[in-house]
């Protein structure tokens, strides 16, 4: 089920950046993900009340607020470093630090894969940012402002999956509330600094809606899946969330895969082969 659960929550990551992305073409990206984090919330609230479950203690509290707040200043500084630089520099290095950071995590908290595994993950950084189309021309300069914006995002990423994988584990989806109840606020708070006012047109409620609650879908789908395996090998089999947005791309969009794309992809497939055994 582990491997299930975390194939699950890197489909939905996917999409969720998709749908995230297409808002963000016609609105505030900030407004996007409040918009989007703010239903998700509705959601999880309407849930507690219906089917209540004990409280966590105050340990998990602590770690599911830094995941919200890593999150929303992740999301955040990822959409600033895309305004302002080549996609294809700034995605491949906020996917391979999102990847790296509960690797090293696990492995100080005493997680050791299989030599087989690790040979895995290393192929998995490759193939993340092949899919991310890092070898592509880059049509547009990217200024060291930028980067360390891709950098920071990709800490927040990573964030989010170590406080996740240390929430507790026995009650129900309360982490996803203590998530989105920080996630929420920070996103308004930087929209309205932004804007002075948050506003989503009707025809971008559509993907905002998609991506939040796809998003936090895919983080309760990771929750599930730390319960029951090492927060390093599915931090990495999640991580591989690049592809099913590539493949959306293509589909909807119908843009081109390039030669390199295709490489990662079959190297994430190689590498999910790894980690899994």
């Amino acid at each position: 089920m582990t491997l299930l659960f975390a194939l699950t929550a890197a489909m939905f990551y996917g999409v969720a950046d998709y749908s995230g992305s297409r808002g963000a073409r016609l609105a505030n990206s900030a407004a996007i993900t409040f918009t989007g984090q703010a239903a998700a919330l509705v959601i999880i609230s309407a849930y507690l009340l219906l089917f209540r479950s004990s409280l966590p203690p105050l340990e998990s509290w602590l770690w599911t607020a830094g995941g919200g707040f890593g999150g929303a200043i992740a999301l955040v500084a990822f959409y600033q470093a895309m305004s302002k630089g080549s996609m294809t520099v700034i995605a491949p290095i906020t996917a391979v630090i999102g990847l790296s950071v509960p690797v090293i995590a696990g492995f100080i908290q005493g997680e050791r894969p299989e030599p087989l595994a690790w040979f895995g993950i290393a192929l998995a950084v490759v193939a993340v940012a092949l899919v991310g189309d890092v070898l592509d021309k880059h049509d547009l300069p990217t200024s060291i402002d930028a980067i360390w914006l891709a950098i920071a995002a990709g800490f927040g990423f990573g964030m989010i999956f170590v406080c996740m994988a240390n929430a507790s584990h026995d009650h129900g989806i309360w982490p996803l509330f203590g998530q989105r109840i920080i996630s929420v606020p920070t996103v308004a708070a930087i929209a309205l600094f932004q804007t002075r006012r948050i506003s989503v047109p009707k025809k971008a409620i559509g993907f905002a809606l998609a991506a939040g609650i796809l998003d936090t879908s895919a983080n309760g789908l990771y929750l599930l899946a730390t319960h029951t395996g090492m927060m390093s090998i599915v931090s990495v089999i999640v991580a591989l969330y690049p592809v099913s947005t590539v493949v959306l791309a293509m589909t909807i969009d119908h843009e081109r895969l390039h030669k390199s794309q295709a490489v990662g992809m079959v190297l994430a497939a190689a590498s999910l082969v790894m980690v899994s055994v």
